[in-house]
């Protein structure tokens, strides 16, 4: 039982070792701040995820398995709010969208914000 245990964590870190670094790929191959934000909040919760429980899996205690668990629990509790956040602050900063962006669903929500030659933030009002 103990052969099986230690089986299914070295599968939990691979697993999520593997889904890091995917979300690194993201990171470093996506082409604006929205889709990079997705590759590092839906892949790192999901891999950091998969390695603490594999981490719980290889200590092999009850204490190990909570902790792990809770720790979960609180990346997702909190990733998706973060994540949120962030993007909703990056649209209304003025970030650009990728140039393959088809439709910009909160454009008539929210008060869009962009940089100027000087390095100055007008508003969406005051450049027309």
């Amino acid at each position: 039982m103990e052969t099986l245990r230690h089986i299914a964590a070295a599968c939990f870190l691979v697993v999520g070792a593997f889904i890091i670094f995917s979300a690194a790929l993201g990171m470093i191959r996506f082409p604006d701040a929205y889709t990079r934000m997705h590759a590092a909040t839906k892949a790192g919760v999901v891999g950091a995820g998969s390695l603490l429980l594999g981490a719980a899996l290889a200590a092999g205690t009850w204490g190990a398995l909570l902790t792990a668990l809770a720790g979960i629990f609180f990346l997702f509790a909190t990733v998706t709010i973060a994540a949120h956040t962030l993007g909703r602050a990056a649209y209304l900063s003025g970030a650009p969208l990728a140039e393959a962006t088809v439709l910009d669903a909160a454009e008539k929500v929210y008060e869009r914000h962009d940089f100027d030659g000087n390095g100055e933030h007008r508003s969406d009002d005051a450049r027309r």
